[in-house]
């Protein structure tokens, strides 16, 4: 593989802690998948299907990935409001739901990766990629395969209206300006 673009929306997140998108892969179609970072050294990837197995093992075998019971990411018409759920019996996360409402006014675009930076802690690939960025706030409630539950108030979030990625071979030009 040399190069490959990706679309992720909807996409909604708490930084550096738990992502919802669906990912739009020219390689494998569309799916959704929750990602938990970082729960070990390798980030964690729940699917629900057979085309996001067959990504992660793909394209990024070094996570740790789990087919979940559930996923579900529904986004109100506007985009401002992403929801995710997720049941799985495998894994760190039993049970999750988060709700993400954008507070308003317009994205900012805000780029992300270089040539060089690894996805996912990939040994292969980096991306460069511009999200459109909205400012949210995040609830919602997790199930953790020890039965604790986290409760989430009131957090400070990101739902996007959209992100790209290029994905390449690390080490080759990025292709970001």
């Amino acid at each position: 593989m040399t190069e490959v673009w990706e679309f992720y929306a909807p996409f909604a997140h708490i930084e550096g802690k738990y992502e919802w998108c669906r990912i739009r892969s020219t390689t494998h179609g569309i799916f959704d998948t929750f990602i938990l970072f970082p729960y070990s050294a390798q980030v964690t990837v729940y699917v629900v299907d057979d085309s996001g197995e067959q990504f992660m093992r793909d394209r990024y075998p070094e996570c740790h990935t789990y087919r979940a019971l559930r996923l579900e990411i529904e986004e109100t018409e506007t985009g401002h409001t992403v929801k995710g759920t997720l049941v799985a019996n495998l894994g760190p996360i039993r049970e999750a739901s988060m709700q993400f409402t954008a507070l308003g006014g317009l994205p900012k675009a805000v780029e992300y990766g270089e040539s060089n930076k690894p996805v996912w802690n990939s040994k292969r690939f980096a991306c460069w990629g511009v999200d459109l960025v909205l400012d949210a706030r995040a609830s919602g409630q997790i199930r953790w395969h020890d039965e604790r539950v986290e409760h989430l108030e009131d957090i400070q979030a990101i739902v996007t209206a959209g992100s790209f990625g290029r994905i390449v071979p690390i080490g080759t030009d990025s292709g970001a300006p």
